[in-house]
């Protein structure tokens, strides 16, 4: 089944644009723009949010998040019985488009790593998660007893899933956006038109996240550790068949490799790994709040590709890897 990708496309400084003029939007009217473009039906279960990474043209954005859908759908349409919990299973799809676009050298890699830092900080891309946040709960019912999650007695999950650049730009944000509300734990808590909602998303996954191995160790990353601003591990792929975040990565990054090469590295005590499943083999997620999951034997593209693994994530495993994790989101 072919599902539409719903595009939400940022400016250089991490502003909406309008689809039709092209022009950004202020910060009053991003909320009712988000109401209006994305229609969220009531019978969606799952939406599964996509960010791109580095030197991806929109078209390409759009490619790679359908590519995306396609493999989940046709997975959990020939073996549903591997996520019993996702019945019903009615997903959406929307994909986040910025502009990611620069020269092939150290120093453009340094400026669309300094561009994913600005445009999610609070107050620039933070605001569209925080309006997509808002608008569904606007229109969600609140699971009790039990905290307040981004999901709903019939079941209406958000996943976060990034690539690359996608990833870090997702994990930057999440970090500036979780904050400490009065009487109440850390967690996710955005500036919705005139109030404030607490709550977690579903799922995070990064494909060869494009981050320093031993980052999530420093602010602002920790915050990911935090109780409450996830309700489900960050599960990070890895493969050092990927090039990008190995030689690359260590010339931009004082030395440092990436955690879409050999994994994160910090901090251990949070640190579990274990293999990218096979599609036909059961997931058994530890309670680790961080997951390096191994797909060296799966991501491996030609030898020929100066990047080499960096974007050889589109397998049917990875998209078991999501229902999984979709899955244990119930």
């Amino acid at each position: 089944m072919s599902q539409r990708i719903t595009h939400l496309d940022l400016d250089h400084d991490g502003k909406l644009i309008h689809p039709r003029t092209g022009t950004p939007l202020n910060a009053d009217e991003v909320p009712t723009h988000i109401e209006r473009h994305l229609r969220l039906d009531p019978a969606t279960t799952d939406t599964f949010l996509y960010v791109h990474g580095w030197r991806t043209k929109p078209d390409d954005a759009t490619d790679a998040a359908q590519r995306l859908a396609a493999l989940i759908d046709d997975l959990i349409d020939n073996q549903p019985h591997h996520y019993p919990r996702l019945t019903p299973f009615r997903p959406r799809y929307i994909a986040i488009r910025w502009p990611s676009r620069s020269l092939p050298t150290p120093q453009g890699y340094r400026t669309i790593r300094d561009r994913a830092a600005a445009m999610s900080h609070p107050g620039q891309a933070a605001r569209v998660l925080a309006a997509i946040l808002g608008y569904y709960n606007q229109h969600r019912r609140t699971p009790a007893p039990g905290p307040p999650r981004l999901k709903t007695a019939g079941g209406q999950y958000l996943h976060a899933v990034g690539h690359s650049f996608g990833g870090r730009f997702l994990a930057h944000a999440i970090a500036q956006a979780s904050t400490k509300l009065p009487h109440s734990p850390r967690t996710l808590a955005w500036n919705y038109r005139s109030d404030q909602y607490p709550w977690t998303l579903d799922s995070f996954t990064t494909f060869q996240m494009a981050l320093p191995h031993d980052s999530l160790a420093e602010a602002p990353y920790s915050r990911l550790l935090e109780d409450n601003v996830l309700n489900a591990p960050v599960a990070m792929t890895f493969s050092p068949h990927d090039r990008a975040l190995g030689r690359w990565h260590r010339a931009t990054e004082d030395g440092k490799e990436g955690i879409g090469y050999a994994g994160a590295t910090a901090p251990e005590s949070h640190l579990h790994t274990l293999r990218l499943q096979d599609t036909g083999d059961a997931y058994i997620f530890p309670s680790a709040r961080l997951l390096n999951v191994d797909a060296s034997h799966r991501y491996r593209a030609s030898p020929a590709r100066i990047e080499g693994a960096h974007s050889d994530y589109f397998h049917p495993e990875s998209a078991h890897l999501l229902l999984s994790l979709a899955n244990q989101a119930r």
